[in-house]
């Protein structure tokens, strides 16, 4: 499984080694052998992403644009591209340090519920909410970021 990185900020530094781990962790637990990329940006370029794909003028801290059906079977692993996810670093600045825990625990958050809507999770209504809280808790745990 390859997944690409893009870091198209100057904020913060990324660990792109812990980031790909998480994703990979992410994956194998859900049993998907797939491809995807990862793109950091600042506010004003995922506010632009949102604005042209969510018609919502503002940015937002984690955007998932999935490309292939996870649970495609007749796609090779090596040839499929689960999507791809756009993540605010200057938004998980603002709020590590508004929660006061590290930025790699913040974007590692971003990154893991960015991948769980990829694979199938949704977080409308209370119950997929929750369900998607337990997933990222369980996914910050095994990359001992909680």
């Amino acid at each position: 499984m390859t997944i690409a990185i893009a870091n198209r900020q100057t904020l913060a530094p990324l660990d792109t080694k812990a980031l790909r781990s998480l994703c990979r962790s992410i994956l194998r637990a859900h049993g998907t052998e797939a491809n995807l990329s990862l793109c950091y940006v600042d506010d004003a370029a995922i506010r632009a992403l949102n604005a042209q794909y969510h018609h919502r003028d503002a940015p937002t801290d984690v955007l998932a644009f999935p490309l292939d059906d996870p649970q495609d079977p007749a796609a090779p692993p090596q040839d499929r591209v689960l999507g791809d996810v756009v993540v605010s670093v200057q938004t998980a600045l603002a709020q590590a340090r508004r929660r006061r825990i590290p930025l790699a625990r913040e974007l590692a958050l971003y990154t893991a519920h960015g991948l769980l809507h990829l694979l199938g999770y949704d977080d409308h209504t209370p119950a997929q909410r929750r369900a998607m809280r337990r997933a990222e808790r369980a996914a910050l745990a095994a990359a001992r970021l909680l």
